[in-house]
């Protein structure tokens, strides 16, 4: 009778460890299900987000074949710059964008880049790290003259001075001074056409007669501050009303440099030095004005838009003659010919 017992408590409990058994493979079953559902989940998702990633991260147009000159100017963080692409429509997407460029870990260089719709986000975002820029920035300070403007274009830019001469010949006055974006490998004749298009532009709305954009030029290179421009301009204006001498330093040193450039055929000089005793007794050009009465025949630089409105308008009543910048850089205006040396001995030069 034990021995009976003892063999239904074994089977009972064998029951057991089966009911035990199948209830373990039931949660393993449901928990690899779980787990294979999560990572499908996982590949889809993630199938999604490369797709969508892809989709943000190709042209905006596979055909278009126009392309810009785009700025990264320095300084400008990856977002800006994410931006500025997204409303020229070169991108789909900002947040694509600064994304990729953000774990890459690279920065973007500034210079000016030749971008295209057609171009991908990662094509765009390889060319401005790598600093492949395709134009270069050409400033041209106020009072520059042509030959000098020749020469920053070959230090900036690798122009070649002697043809740009060749292009610019009889535009002195008319290069506009501005800071302009000049595609590499741009000829040079349209690289003077660009100045010139320029002035035109910025001056279309007066009527600029030539004495006038030379005197404008001689304003431009005797001023030291805006509010000069207007009574130096008058001043010239009245000696050649009087038909005086307008004894203009900076038309003898445009003479001087002329004559060094056509002499060595170099621009490696210094422009617009101090003038001597010397240097007027020297010079006998039509850009002497110690020497010869009236204008200059040609403008000596290329003045800005303030020094051309001096010349168009010099100041109303003023009837002086005589004028001279003390160390101080202080301006001074004389009547007569001794009031001015009088102001010479008092503030000095």
């Amino acid at each position: 009778m034990k021995l009976e017992v003892d063999r239904f408590d074994k089977k009972k409990k064998s029951d057991k460890e089966l009911v035990l058994k199948t209830e373990k493979n039931k949660s393993r079953f449901f928990q690899n299900k779980t787990l294979i559902y999560i990572i499908g989940s996982i590949v889809v998702a993630v199938l999604a987000i490369t797709s969508y990633v892809s989709f943000l991260s190709a042209p905006v147009s596979e055909k278009s074949e126009d392309y810009v000159y785009f700025e990264v100017k320095k300084g400008e963080s990856k977002r800006q710059i994410a931006r500025a692409l997204s409303e020229k429509h070169l991108i789909r997407s900002s947040n694509a964008f600064f994304l990729s460029t953000y774990f890459s870990g690279k920065d973007l260089l500034a210079g000016y880049y030749k971008l295209a719709s057609s171009m991908s986000t990662n094509q765009i975002i390889s060319k401005i790290q790598s600093g492949d820029v395709d134009a270069f920035t050409l400033t041209i300070p106020e009072g520059y003259r042509v030959l000098q403007i020749a020469k920053k274009l070959e230090e900036v830019g690798k122009i070649d001075p002697n043809k740009f001469l060749e292009s610019a010949g009889g535009t002195e006055g008319t290069l506009f001074p501005d800071t302009y974006m000049v595609p590499y490998g741009m000829e040079e004749a349209k690289i003077v056409k660009m100045l010139k298009d320029n002035y035109e532009q910025k001056t279309s709305k007066y009527r600029v007669v030539n004495d006038q954009l030379i005197l404008a030029s001689i304003v431009e290179r005797e001023a030291k501050k805006d509010d000069e421009r207007a009574k130096i301009a008058a001043v010239y204006k009245n000696r050649a009303d009087k038909n005086m001498l307008l004894q203009a330093d900076p038309t003898v040193r445009y003479g001087l440099d002329s004559q060094t450039y056509l002499k060595n055929k170099s621009l490696n000089f210094e422009f617009w030095s101090p003038l001597t005793r010397a240097d007027i007794n020297a010079l006998n050009s039509s850009f002497n004005t110690y020497k010869q009465k009236g204008y200059p025949p040609a403008p000596i630089c290329n003045p800005g838009i303030k020094s051309i409105e001096a010349a168009l308008s010099p100041e109303n009543n003023f009837d002086y003659l005589f004028f001279f910048h003390d160390k101080n850089g202080t301006i001074h205006f004389s009547k007569t010919y001794e009031e001015h040396l009088k102001g010479i001995q008092e503030f000095g030069v």
